[in-house]
């Protein structure tokens, strides 16, 4: 791999993980003190960050880490209804034995996982959201659509961010000093826990294509609940 694609992957990465945080200017010279490129990779990176709307440019400010927002968010989440709902109605009506099978693995590693919660170490969270994509993920893989499947990995990556930043935001860390807490924990264990991907799994096992559609749109809007309570306004 090319210093150019090391840069962009490293960048993309601490993108997506919040590392880089919503906003935060890209100054090139503090990216090379940061992370040891040259010039040449970063300039080459930040144009290809740019065109995945991970990063925004501003004339006479330069690049910056894209905003996340509640607006941005429902944005979102109503482009992985449409996408998702598609992938797993087919899901459901082309799906094998193979599939199913896939579905109750993947449900019983990340029945296995601790939900994230702020503080967790980085690499407990990261293993729940590599279980929680892989069951995602096997729900749609019978879906037999390339585009809607690239569609939703783009949308996939973009909540990423997102929820990383709702979940160990300095917002988040506030909340938990002060008297919102357990409503807070309520509605992270509503939106992360186990017992609606549960549902989810029976549902589609079941074939019951319109009550899993119906849990799907109600797992989709958990998250702004979450963004909701940590941001009132």
């Amino acid at each position: 791999m090319s210093k150019s694609e090391d840069a962009f992957a490293i960048l993309r990465r601490d993108i997506l993980d919040a590392v880089l945080a919503p906003g935060e200017p890209l100054v090139i010279a503090g990216l090379r003190q940061r992370y040891g490129f040259g010039w040449t990779p970063l300039r080459e990176a930040l144009p290809r960050l740019e065109a995945e709307k991970l990063v925004v440019f501003q004339q006479h400010r330069g690049y910056r880490v894209a905003p996340v927002s509640a607006k941005s968010l429902r944005d979102l989440q109503a482009a992985r209804l449409a996408v998702e709902s598609a992938l797993l109605k087919a899901s459901i009506e082309n799906g094998d034995g193979e599939w199913e099978g896939r579905i109750v693995a993947a449900h019983h590693l990340l029945g296995r996982t601790p939900a994230p919660a702020p503080g967790m170490a980085e690499d407990a969270t990261r293993l729940w959201e590599q279980r929680h994509d892989a069951f995602h993920d096997a729900l749609l893989a019978a879906g037999e659509s390339e585009w809607l499947t690239r569609f939703q990995r783009q949308i996939a990556d973009q909540l990423h961010r997102h929820h990383r930043f709702m979940v160990h935001g300095p917002n988040t860390r506030g909340i938990l000093r002060a008297d919102e807490r357990p409503t807070l924990q309520a509605v992270l264990q509503r939106t992360l826990g186990i017992e609606h991907h549960t549902a989810l799994m029976e549902a589609t096992l079941a074939r019951d294509a319109a009550k899993a559609l119906a849990l799907l749109e109600e797992h989709i809007g958990f998250s702004l609940a979450v963004y909701e309570t940590l941001w009132p306004a």
